[in-house]
């Protein structure tokens, strides 16, 4: 349970007013509008008053009149509340999603040593509960709530006006508000903050268990699940309670300031009548205010709070909003809100030579060493290799060796200690170029809900002929528009691995890393499938990661890992059968 902050941050109102800034004017001229429109309407009773004041006889012609100024300021307030309303929510909506897309450019540019330390429900609540909590109010009603204020400022305005006297009630009363405010603001927004940090664990448990529920039933630990979800959801639960019990104590004490203020104009109009300061129809009107505003004043709260739980979730998402990207990541260049985070339009990407080799070769790995977060002993040290174009090598090492890590650090996944990496005898600044330079063809396979298409190529850069000729080269029998299940469910492991492939194919990059990428294959689909890749692949640098020796048989050269170190860099025949003697 976090302690509760004693105020929002500031840079919360910056992110809002960057959100808000390419609306801002339009903004302000509605606000302007929806501000007159709330006076004019609230006028009436006022214009009512002063009319019965000054007529102890009422003529039919004066009271056409009345009705026809009324009805007109009815049509211009309705008008101008129409058009408030309506461009302000629209407004409104557009800036709030721009702050959805601005955190999702920055968290999809986040190290992956952060995904490996926080749950998926620390992030997953961000995007949904509390980018729902924001849209809910700023995404429309957060005009009516402007409107509230509105009312307010009009009433306070309107009774001022009737006469001074009543301005030391208000500002009593204004005052007694304030403390009551003051007293309960800090309480409320300490349980927001806490609803919000219980609501993650108890949404990444329950994704975690569903995601899970075959190993749970397999190992009959589902009561063991289902006590520490409820758990989890009793503290939850429990917050929430927390924040129910002091809106009630909150509204309980402004019921009694209004109740007080109430009085206090009752007993005021009286005096002022009897002493012939002021006439009964204008003493009706401040009534009548003072009741309206008591209810617009519980609304208004009753806003405020929801105003409240919008702004932590701002809070949140600000967060995400300025938390570090990882190294060599740059934000795109239509990413609007100004953060530290470099920019591509504003940074020079072009590649950097770092140091002097010969123009042959492809990929040029020196002194790498790496060591994951959260670890103190180095997984890579002094790793170094160097390929020709069209060269392919073989890695193999047994469990533990390194190899896995090792890719991870050609992508640049993790930041390394130490040691470069160049392409074509430069080092590449912006990561995103760098990895466009590998193609990875993976044993792990991701896929989304959706067809064969959409998995092959999600932002349609290929025609269907090229994605058929693919399929066709991988030996997949399937149609384009072969519907695929959540994380194809509907695939055989095979067919799973035979589509990943046709994925990594169709990047066309210089450099295809294949980690067992035909595992789960039979051995006559294999060989049809290496003799295909052969012709394709003729051209491209390769690296194979082995599981099983014969994987790499015929590659160019070797490269054995033994405890993050190179145990052997040489020949295939050379490397194999000095790997073979040590087992």
């Amino acid at each position: 349970m976090t302690k509760p902050k004693k105020a929002f941050s500031k840079t919360i109102f910056d992110t809002l007013l960057q959100a808000y800034r390419p609306f801002i004017i339009r903004i302000f001229t509605v606000v302007i509008l929806g501000f007159a429109a709330r006076l004019l309407f609230l006028s009436n009773a006022q214009m009512i008053a002063r009319f019965y004041d000054a007529h102890k006889v009422v003529e039919r012609d004066d009271l056409v009149s009345l009705t026809s100024s009324l009805l007109v300021v009815l049509i211009v307030s309705f008008l101008l509340t129409l058009i408030y309303r309506t461009v302000f929510s629209r407004l409104s909506a557009l800036a709030v999603s721009r702050i959805y897309d601005e955190t999702t450019y920055r968290v999809s540019r986040y190290p992956l040593s952060y995904f490996d330390n926080n749950p998926v429900g620390k992030i997953t609540t961000r995007f949904s509960s509390d980018y729902g909590n924001i849209f809910r109010l700023f995404g429309g009603p957060l005009a009516e709530f402007l409107s509230i204020i509105f009312d307010l400022v009009g009433i306070s305005i309107l009774i001022m006006l009737t006469h001074p006297y009543f301005v030391v009630n208000l500002m009593i009363a204004g005052l007694g508000f304030y403390v009551i405010l003051k007293r309960n603001q800090m309480r409320l927004r300490g349980h927001r903050r806490e609803v919000s940090v219980l609501r993650g664990p108890s949404v990444a448990h329950f994704s975690e268990t569903v995601q899970g529920s075959l190993s749970i039933r397999q190992n009959s630990k589902v009561r063991t699940f289902i006590n520490r979800f409820l758990k989890l959801d009793d503290l939850y639960i429990t917050s929430k309670f927390h924040i129910i019990k002091s809106i009630m104590r909150f509204s309980t004490e402004l019921n009694i300031i209004s109740t007080i203020l109430f009085l206090m104009n009752g007993l005021l109009g009286m005096y002022l009548v009897h002493e012939g300061r002021l006439g009964p129809g204008q003493v009706a009107v401040v009534l009548g205010f003072t009741i309206l505003a008591t209810n617009t004043l519980q609304m208004f709260f009753e806003w405020y709070s929801q105003f409240e739980e919008a702004l932590v979730g701002v809070e949140r998402l600000d967060e995400f909003i300025r938390n570090p990207i990882e190294d060599g990541a740059f934000l795109p260049s239509y990413a609007d809100f100004k953060t530290h985070h470099p920019k591509k339009q504003k940074t020079k990407l072009t590649a950097e030579p770092v140091a002097k080799l010969p123009s042959d070769f492809k990929l040029s790995v020196e002194n790498l060493s790496l060591t994951y977060p959260n670890q103190s002993h180095p997984t890579l040290s002094n790793v170094s290799f160097k390929l020709k174009p069209s060269e392919k090598l073989g890695i193999i090492g047994r469990t533990g060796a390194g190899k896995s890590t090792l890719i991870a650090a050609l992508l640049r996944l993790y930041p390394f200690n130490q040691g470069v990496i160049l392409i074509d005898n430069a080092f590449k600044t912006d990561i995103e170029d760098h990895r466009k330079q590998f193609s990875l063809i993976s044993q792990d396979q991701f896929f989304i809900k959706g067809t064969i298409k959409d998995n092959l190529d999600l932002f349609n850069q290929f025609s269907s002929d090229q994605l058929n000729e693919t399929l066709k080269l991988v030996g997949l029998p399937l149609q384009l528009h072969f519907m695929l299940d959540e994380k194809g469910q509907n695939l055989s492991q095979g067919e799973k691995q035979l589509l990943s492939l046709a994925r990594g194919l169709l990047q066309n990059a210089e450099i295809f890393i294949f980690d067992e990428a035909t595992a789960n294959i039979d051995p006559q689909s294999e060989k049809l499938i290496e003799l295909a890749l052969k012709k394709t692949l003729a051209d491209k640098t390769q690296i194979r990661i082995a599981h099983r020796l014969q994987t790499v048989l015929d590659c160019d050269k070797i490269l054995w890992l033994e405890h993050g170190q190179v145990k052997m860099l040489g020949s295939t025949t050379e490397v194999l059968k000095a790997f073979e003697a040590s087992r």
